[in-house]
């Protein structure tokens, strides 16, 4: 190739790249043809993409490039919800030492989990946050796909009480926001992570059975005593970091004033629980 010939070469790669460039900005300048958006994601741009980190074990894996209509780009992690659905456990299935606690006012719980059809893991409730829909719809739907229980929507607000059954506490709790990256070995994933009092006199379920049955993705529902998590129920039984989450529960908000009795965790029972990275995963926790 002459000089000539590669000096040519090269100037039509920069026009080239050029023309993609004003092509991306002319698409994004009219906000009323759909087509736009969809040149948007096609003239993104390819080799700017960002490397994320998310995940464990740490390794390097390519990160989604997103452009809005006024041409920025960004990649970002996704969002999820979890769900601590909790019950009153019923004077049948309390044992003796149990009834007579109650006897002292004092309740036991449980708390309904599901299991994981592809790593056969225990986990809360939860799922992705769909575009245009709040945390709070998320719970609602996440919900009832993966247990049939459908949750009036008066109870969606945390600041509604007038179905709890109990003007002290809110329908729906705010336990957390988990956002450390190593959390989940699939991506980055931050969840909002919730508590939810299921009450059937309240709630009903698909079926109409009043008993939460695995739905979605969901291999089974179980109901585990919230005392037995972190002791019976501990570290790989559990998947990503949502053993943390039922202990947060369990320490920081049940034990709370207005919260509910009868449960204690000792800090030595938490650091032998398995969590994952010793419990040292960054969140953000209601007091």
């Amino acid at each position: 190739m002459t000089l000539f010939s590669l000096g040519l070469l090269l100037t039509l790669i920069s026009q080239h790249k050029k023309s993609a460039a004003v092509s991306l900005r002319s698409s994004s300048s009219s906000g009323n043809d759909s087509n736009n958006m969809d040149n948007n994601n096609i003239n993104c741009p390819h080799g700017n993409e960002l490397t994320w980190h998310g995940g464990h074990p740490a390794e390097n894996k390519p990160g989604s490039c997103w452009c809005g209509q006024d041409s920025y780009c960004m990649c970002t992690p996704s969002l999820a919800i979890d769900i601590v659905l909790y019950q009153k456990r019923s004077s049948a299935a309390a044992t003796s030492e149990e009834s007579n606690e109650r006897n002292n006012n004092q309740e036991y719980y449980d708390v309904w989990v599901v299991r994981r059809s592809d790593t056969n893991q225990l986990a809360t409730i939860g799922g992705f946050v769909d575009v245009g829909e709040t945390t709070e719809n998320a719970v609602v739907r996440e919900v009832q796909e993966e247990t049939g229980i459908i949750i009036p929507l008066p109870l969606l607000s945390s600041h509604d009480n007038s179905n709890s059954g109990n003007s002290n506490k809110p329908a729906i709790q705010l336990i957390g926001v988990y956002s450390d990256p190593r959390r989940d070995n699939r991506r980055h994933i931050v969840s909002v992570a919730y508590a939810l009092e299921f009450i059937p006199s309240v709630m009903t379920t698909n079926d109409n059975s009043g008993i939460p049955h695995a739905g979605d993705d969901a291999k089974d529902v179980i109901a585990i005593p919230l005392e037995e998590i972190g002791v019976k129920y501990i570290g790989d039984d559990w998947y990503a970091d949502h053993l943390s989450i039922l202990l947060d529960f369990k320490t920081q908000i049940m034990t709370k004033s207005g919260g509910i009795d009868g449960v204690v965790v000792e800090e030595e029972d938490r650091s032998a629980s398995g969590e994952l990275y010793g419990g040292n995963v960054a969140r953000s926790t209601c007091s």
